[in-house]
């Protein structure tokens, strides 16, 4: 269904780019769309937030784009698909015109770019690419005269601003868009135990030494990490992946928050795993938080109990595959060492006698139907 969908997409952006008229039909469909996806976006993220992929070359997204947009060129997108959307989430591209006025070409190069996305599959499961626009004049056009019409009535409904969405880049926010997302569990905790002024007294501050410190314990390619530094934390990412440690420091230039995050090459099975990450923090008394996301070596846990800081308000979260994965669609992981009882196995390690206050510990479900334990505990 979602090939045909993408496949749709390209085809029907190939078929409205000839006119002015047409790209303005395709146009007005999109931005009602729009509408209804955005009912359950998260206000305070909204600032950062992309609505489209521009696919064309950098030169030509630096001349004109569009300011809710994120350019990665179709050339480099084959080692960018981690900084799409989550793969049900909906979203738009923009292509480059055909360098001539041959058809046969034209529908050449978008099957070429609509197999990539296809190559890029994960699981079975294709991203969710609803509208295509063919970047040329007509479409230009039609914003032009999209934004004169709705002048009067700039509000599309929910919220959604059209002069927002169709204006014009400039140089400040060119690169801080972002179509990918952290874990939905990430952005809860800040939003519920992170972003008071109490916890986190360090967004507007421009001095570092002062900042709160984040430990992304199997940080992966960084999403979690460069967001957290983007809400004003310094951040240590650990990873053994060093190929993932590289796209998260290069995710962390796009989004100006190279200053903010650091990497480490680091091995979780070594005995001393925690207090090797922990000897890299800058600052032990700033640490605020230690942070797993879908990443689990069992071991690491008695390490951390034994070596974070006590008494220092310090937030220790862990968001993992819960049991039952192994019953699930998917399947996997389905090895009890990768798999969190939740309500049992956390809360009895990190407990009270510890020093450890439990703040939450509950089962939530991911889009694939897996369930996932969210623990989250302060010392």
């Amino acid at each position: 269904m979602r090939t045909t969908t993408t496949t749709d997409a390209f085809l029907r952006a190939l078929a409205h780019s000839k006119s002015v008229e047409t790209q303005t039909l395709l146009l007005d469909e999109m931005l009602r769309s729009l509408i209804s996806e955005t009912e359950s976006l998260d206000d305070d993220d909204d600032e950062d937030r992309a609505w489209f992929l521009d696919l064309r070359p950098r030169e030509k997204y630096q001349k004109h784009s569009l300011s809710r947009s994120v350019n990665i060129p179709f050339d480099e997108i084959s080692g960018s698909f981690h900084l799409l959307p989550p793969r049900e989430t909906p979203f738009s591209v923009f292509v480059e015109e055909g360098r001539d006025d041959d058809e046969e070409s034209l529908v050449s190069s978008f099957e070429n770019q609509r197999e990539t996305f296809q190559r890029g599959d994960f699981k079975g499961v294709q991203w969710n690419i609803k509208y295509a626009f063919v970047y040329n004049e007509h479409f230009i056009n039609a914003v032009n005269a999209k934004m004169l019409k709705m002048q009067k009535d700039s509000s599309l409904g929910n919220g959604v601003d059209t002069h927002d969405v169709l204006a014009l880049n400039n140089e400040k926010k060119k690169n801080k868009r972002r179509l990918w997302e952290p874990s939905p569990s990430v952005k809860e905790l800040y939003k519920t135990f992170l972003s008071s002024s109490e916890t986190n007294n360090n967004k507007n501050n421009n001095n570092n030494n002062s900042s709160s410190i984040v430990l992304d314990l199997g940080s992966g390619v960084g999403r979690d990490s460069v967001y957290l530094a983007s809400k004003g934390f310094d951040v240590l990412a650990c990873d053994f992946d060093q190929k993932a440690l590289t796209r998260t420091q290069e995710m962390a230039r796009l989004h100006g928050v190279e200053d903010k995050v650091k990497v480490l090459k680091w091995d979780a099975r070594n005995d001393d795993a925690f207090m090797c990450a922990l000897s890299s923090v800058d600052d032990v008394s700033r640490l605020k938080l230690v942070l797993g996301v879908r990443f689990c070596h069992k071991p690491l846990f008695a390490q951390i109990v034994k070596h974070m800081p006590a008494e220092s308000d310090c937030f220790f979260a862990w968001f993992h595959f819960a049991k039952g994965c192994e019953h699930s669609k998917v399947g996997r992981p389905n090895k009890e060492k990768d798999l969190i009882a939740p309500n049992e196995e956390l809360r009895s390690i990190f407990t009270k006698n510890e020093g450890f206050e439990v703040l939450k510990d509950d089962v939530s479900f991911i889009s694939d139907g897996r369930p996932s334990a969210n623990f989250i505990a302060r010392r």
